[in-house]
């Protein structure tokens, strides 16, 4: 995926705790700029106000082809553990696109991901 000027980059946002969900305590969601085995997260917790969040590399939530456990409350909150497969190719080195994980959240919610702006803040 294309990056914007000025450093930001065009994240999908690919999990999201559904509107006024229940049972978890707050809202959620991931976003992904995929490139490879540098892939870039970004989490996303709290309602706006009370915002927390943060950016991790593809390698830090798959380690040996699964989701790392820590991660496991946040990919549940958002109904995202469909993306581990997508992720885990990522994480291997596979070319995955940004084309062809809209085509997988389409298949899934049927219709495209929202996107985001944020920077790489794992330099």
């Amino acid at each position: 995926m294309a990056g914007t000027s000025r450093g930001q980059l065009n994240f999908l946002v690919l999990g999201h705790s559904p509107e006024g969900a229940t049972g978890w305590p707050h809202p959620v969601s991931i976003s992904v700029y995929p490139r490879g085995e540098r892939t870039l997260l970004n989490f996303s917790m709290g309602p706006h106000i009370a915002n927390a969040g943060g950016q991790v590399a593809v390698t830090w939530v798959i380690l040996d082809g699964a989701l790392n456990e820590s991660f496991a409350e946040e990919f549940d909150a958002c109904d995202a553990r469909w993306l581990v497969p997508h992720l885990a190719r990522l994480a291997s080195g596979d070319e995955v696109t940004g084309g062809e994980l809209i085509k997988a959240y389409r298949a899934k919610f049927g219709r495209p991901p929202k996107t985001e702006l944020s920077a790489d803040n794992t330099f």
